[in-house]
């Protein structure tokens, strides 16, 4: 099967977990589909066998794309600069400053004279910021060029980032369009939003013809806040490629409990805040280690040191790959508290070092690993099933074990075999 893959992040280019989910999907689909991946920024690293990997910056620089060849470079500049900056889900105010301090090569539309210079406009280490409409505009126009130098029966998108693109492509060749729901707009910003980026997802889900969710709870999602009726969706879990661990002693008297991601409301940092108060107040002998960061990650730590709670945290920032594996060798228990967290990748993660979880009902890894499960916002049960795994070595120890047992069977494989049947029924005989 040949099928064009659109993403927006891959590795080593990576800022969440979009991006470890692409990678682990593409690459076992290599064994049962030829894959076209078009992505927004590429490193030269970035590269799988059997797998074309074309990144739009890297291919306007290298004049693939070539001037007047589809699109006159007036008109797309100008579409545009008529696409607003707007403050989203996805950064902050602090970021919108800077924007306006630093403005990116589209506010200078007069000095653009060439679609190889609009390659710079996808560099950088944010992949989403305050000018992600235009992005993602931009990449939708790009990625149809670049298409078209392409043979493929599947369109598979990821994600609303990549949805415009898809749905112009399969308007351009009546291809299938797979739809992959890592997360939505309601996960991001909440329940009761109907903003562009809503509208957005709502058109592309009904436009595709196959929509993949990440877990039983986005189909909820999806039926809930989009009207889309379950027997349309098929579940995927993610997966995690099997790999060798090994705990570590850690250097602190204390014990850590861990959180890692994003540190934005969908990931419930006030309800870790409130727990962590419940927490040290019967076992003191714990540190929280907050390994990320977001646009809620001052308000966290400012409110951590007015609660006078500062010694009980230690803030990370963005660890890499080789950091993360470190600090989950050394975890004692994983916390979760995502206020709606489609599947959760780093539960796995954490599993697969034996670390054992307490997870937000409201997520999906929930529903292939054995957790302690609470509501987001019930900080008390949360605390007393932390303290428990503190507290008592037998039940730390079994829920570690059996944790890391059932990764070892949520894998990439298993995944790429329900996604290659899903492709099966969408080519004709």
């Amino acid at each position: 099967m040949e099928v064009l893959m659109l993403g927006w992040e891959f590795p080593p280019l990576i800022s969440g977990g979009l991006g470890v989910a692409t990678y682990g999907m593409v690459k076992a689909l290599r064994a049962s589909a030829n894959i076209r991946l078009i992505v927004p920024r590429s490193h030269p690293s970035s590269s799988l066998e059997n797998v074309r990997i074309v990144g739009v910056d890297r291919a306007l620089k290298e004049e693939l794309i070539r001037e007047g060849r589809a699109y006159d470079l007036g008109d797309l500049v100008d579409d545009l600069q008529r696409i607003p900056l707007e403050l989203s889900s996805y950064h902050s105010i602090r970021a919108l400053l800077e924007e306006t301090e630093h403005p990116s090569v589209m506010h200078e539309s007069h000095t653009v004279k060439s679609l190889t210079q609009l390659g710079s406009y996808f560099e950088g280490h944010e992949a989403y910021g305050p000018d992600i409409q235009r992005k993602v505009y931009l990449f939708s126009r790009l990625a149809d060029l670049l298409s078209r130098n392409l043979d493929f029966k599947i369109i598979h998108a990821h994600d609303w980032v990549t949805y415009p693109a898809g749905m112009r492509i399969q308007a351009r060749t009546g291809k299938p369009l797979v739809l992959h729901v890592h997360a939505l707009e309601t996960d991001r910003a909440g329940s009761e939003v109907r903003n562009g980026v809503y509208e957005l997802e709502h058109r592309a889900l009904r436009a595709a013809d196959s929509i993949i969710a990440v877990s039983e709870y986005t189909r909820d999602q999806l039926k809930r806040h989009y009207g889309i009726p379950p027997h349309r969706v098929h579940v995927v879990h993610n997966g995690i490629d099997p790999r060798p661990t090994q705990r570590r002693t850690h250097p602190f008297r204390d014990k850590l409990v861990v959180f890692l991601g994003r540190v934005t409301r969908q990931k419930g940092p006030e309800f870790l805040l409130e727990t962590a108060q419940k927490v040290v107040r019967v076992y003191p002998r714990v540190k929280f280690v907050v390994a990320g960061t977001g646009d809620a990650f001052i308000p966290l730590l400012e409110t951590a040191a007015y609660r006078k709670l500062g010694r009980k945290f230690l803030f990370t920032g963005f660890l890499d790959r080789r950091r993360v594996d470190e600090l989950l060798s050394m975890a004692d228990v994983y916390f979760m508290p995502s206020v709606s967290e489609p599947f959760g990748l780093t539960a796995l993660e954490a599993a697969q070092f034996g670390v054992p979880g307490v997870l937000s009902r409201q997520s999906g890894a929930h529903e292939v690993l054995p957790a302690l499960t609470a509501d987001f916002w019930d900080t008390d049960k949360y605390a007393n099933y932390i303290y428990a795994l503190l507290q008592y070595n037998a039940l730390h120890d079994d829920l570690a074990r059996r944790s890391r047992e059932m990764a070892s069977r949520v894998t990439w494989d298993a995944a790429a075999a329900r996604i290659a049947q899903i492709y099966r029924g969408l080519i004709p005989n």
